[in-house]
């Protein structure tokens, strides 16, 4: 990563699109509410933070980095891109629920390397980059050290909504039903990037997301991981740009947590090298990038 881009240098752009995006969904309530699908809201405040957050990375120099957007797509390098999803958990931000998210997330070659998520009503903002550790308000952190599953407090995606809405929720049904049986408690907040930054900072000890996308996850999962959480896909491969799945979890919960996601096996929920990148660019047989 050196040799294209220098991440504590590029750590101020992301700050400073952050701060600019903090600021709007503070002083803007959501409004022209439309859905992309079933259950699946996008407002005016989505929209207008994600082309701010893009016109001030692109003021802030770097050509050479692209850009991925939730509501406005892919364009640029295809190699090392900005990754964001303005409002993670807009359902609950269009019901004043103050548990959402602004994560913007730095990818290079599949890999998340840097990531900041704020939670804009909760008053938090989290940060890491890789090799650098992670933090929330200036302030070092790192995940729980629980190792039993009973003592676990476990975040865990929503259920369906969209064109495989009946498969994820038979899928998220029978992963529940285990995680509730055996967790000390498991709980559904709504916002992938809030789970992850969670775990990061010890107030979840693990988080199963199914189904998820880049702009949920990238940023959280650099800054879960560089405070010492692993994580995974659901085969417990490591987690990439081309996974299904983000499993989060301290280190002590590997082996108690991933046997209840073979249910997935054979399923859209499995891990593919052939699936898509943030770019949209599935892997070849020898691992060259195709388009779909």
């Amino acid at each position: 990563m050196s040799s294209v881009l220098d991440l504590t240098a590029v750590l101020p752009a992301a700050h400073a699109a952050i701060d600019l995006a903090v600021e709007h969904v503070l002083s803007h309530p959501p409004r022209d509410i439309r859905y992309k699908g079933d259950r699946n809201p996008v407002s005016e405040v989505d929209e207008t933070v994600e082309h701010l957050v893009r016109q001030r990375l692109s003021a802030r120099g770097h050509a050479e980095i692209g850009f991925v957007g939730e509501e406005t797509g892919a364009a640029g390098n295809p190699d090392t891109y900005w990754v964001l999803d303005p409002i993670d958990g807009t359902i609950n931000h269009q019901h004043a629920n103050p548990l959402c998210a602004i994560a913007l997330g730095l990818v290079h070659h599949d890999q998340p390397v840097l990531g900041v998520t704020a939670l804009p009503f909760l008053g938090h903002r989290y940060w890491a980059a890789h090799g650098h550790g992670a933090y929330r308000d200036g302030d070092p952190i790192s995940t729980s050290t629980t190792d039993i599953l009973n003592k676990a407090l476990v975040g865990f995606s929503d259920y369906g909504s969209g064109a495989d809405e009946g498969l994820r929720d038979v899928l998220c049904a029978a992963v529940d039903r285990e995680l509730t049986a055996r967790a000390q408690g498991l709980r559904r907040y709504g916002s992938s990037a809030l789970d992850l930054v969670w775990v990061a900072d010890g107030t979840l000890d693990a988080c199963v997301l199914l189904g998820n996308h880049t702009w949920d996850t990238a940023a959280g999962a650099v800054i879960a991981r560089e405070a010492g959480a692993l994580v995974l896909d659901a085969d417990g491969s490591p987690h990439s740009t081309r996974s299904r799945c983000a499993i989060a979890m301290t280190p002590g919960l590997r082996d108690a947590v991933l046997p209840f996601l073979r249910v997935l096996r054979g399923s859209r929920f499995w891990p593919d090298r052939n699936e898509p990148d943030g770019f949209g660019h599935l892997a070849a047989p020898d691992g060259t990038e195709v388009l779909p």
